[in-house]
């Protein structure tokens, strides 16, 4: 991405665009997550009419790429600072992404009753193809057929493809992104709200495999250079339990090949106990097992790497967020997907930073932290630049995490 592929628009709470912030006066910081939160924040003078249209509650940005919307979302701070050399002052506006509706509400045990308090419902169940379910679940709680007090203004359902493995998911308050994060892994998909024409669209996608095409490395001159970190798998064997009490419950304990091989690796057998008193369903519970290992039941690798200035493989032309590139560290051939982008525009100029690996997960803070390094650590790393190569105004610097 160049700066020329960059469009930042002014929304009002009504999601209608009231103008174009011009790409010479844009101070502008922004950060996606996949399958989670992200974040922008946004210098305008005080003068300037898109700032008042910015500072009222309820209003937005827009942050259009060369293919598609990149991020929408609400303001959720404004900021009045005034200096001798700027009288008139500046306002910084910080927002999220509009994904935020996900981590605002709960995923109740009876949708249908929009008061908390009163539910007469024990679990939420809902089984089907992964994607079906996730979309069910988003539409039943805050969706145009949700009880109108719950209904989130604008949002609309996307399209489900049916993509995913058979699954059965009970629901009694949890976070509905961490509902849906949990759903996704399983099913190898993404999803995000973004706006598109007035209307807030709940989307999903399927994780497209470009290992083939994006191969980024040192030897083949993709890269400036790279850092490596190793650390150990988070879990090797879940523990699930289920209903019934003392030697009557259910347990059910989860592992996978793949931890089982970093186990011998590290010498550290990492037990985990997943509390699923909520379903006596033994397909249940093996997802439940399933999800903390697809999680976390894995070597990690951390990988920072600094591609060229005129390197051929262009994030957001040729590869997106979610995407499942190849990455070649010390002869290896390492796999992971896009869980992050960092955009900052400025004075000195525009970069794009990309996360790969060591997803953040879902929550209302917008990221958990988690193995190797946390995700605030790793944009940091973005602002100081990189210890590993020069960075030039358009530089992709892009900070991986691989397994």
């Amino acid at each position: 991405m160049r700066l020329e592929d960059i469009t930042v628009e002014v929304r009002d709470k009504s999601l209608a665009r009231r103008g174009l912030v011009r790409p010479e006066e844009l101070q502008l910081e922004a950060t996606d997550n996949f399958n989670g939160v992200g974040t922008w924040k946004l210098t305008l003078g005080a003068e300037r009419p898109l700032a008042q249209v910015l500072r009222q509650p309820g209003a937005g940005l827009i942050i259009t790429g060369p293919n598609d919307v990149l991020m929408s979302g609400p303001m959720v701070k404004a900021e009045f600072a005034a200096t001798q050399e700027d009288p008139g002052g500046s306002i910084t506006f910080e927002g999220v992404s509009d994904s935020i509706c996900l981590a605002d509400a709960l995923a109740y045990p009876d949708p249908t009753n929009a008061n908390g308090a009163s539910q007469t419902k024990a679990h939420d169940v809902r089984q089907g193809k992964a994607e079906d379910v996730m979309h069910s679940f988003v539409m039943a709680n805050i969706g145009p057929t949700a009880p109108a007090e719950r209904r989130k203004t604008h949002l609309v359902d996307g399209v489900s493809g049916g993509r995913g493995p058979a699954v059965i998911k009970s629901a009694r308050f949890p976070v509905l992104g961490n509902l849906l994060t949990e759903l996704a892994l399983l099913g190898n998909l993404g999803f995000r709200v973004v706006q598109s024409g007035s209307s807030l669209v709940f989307e999903t996608f399927e994780i497209t495999d470009r290992t083939a095409l994006i191969r980024l490395d040192v030897a083949n001159g993709s890269l400036a250079g790279q850092r490596v970190a190793i650390s150990p798998p988070g879990v090797t064997r879940a523990i699930v339990a289920g209903q019934g009490e003392l030697t009557k419950r259910q347990f059910l304990q989860v592992q996978t090949p793949q931890s089982v091989e970093a186990e011998a690796d590290w010498g550290r057998r990492i037990e985990q106990f997943i509390d699923q008193r909520n379903t006596d369903k033994w397909d249940e519970l093996q997802q439940a097992g399933d999800e903390a290992m697809e999680d976390a039941g894995f070597t990690a690798v951390n990988v920072q790497v600094v591609p060229m200035e005129d390197g051929a493989m262009r994030f957001g032309h040729d590869w997106h967020l979610g995407d499942k590139v190849c990455v070649i560290v010390e002869d290896q051939e390492l796999v992971s997907n896009a869980t992050g982008m960092v955009l900052r525009a400025n004075a000195e100029g525009f970069r794009v930073g990309v996360l790969l690996g060591d997803p953040t997960g879902f929550s209302v803070g917008a990221a958990l932290s988690k193995r190797v390094t946390t995700t605030e650590a790793r944009v940091s790393q973005l602002e100081r630049s990189s210890d590993v190569g020069a960075a030039g105004d358009n530089q992709l610097l892009s900070i991986m995490g691989v397994y």
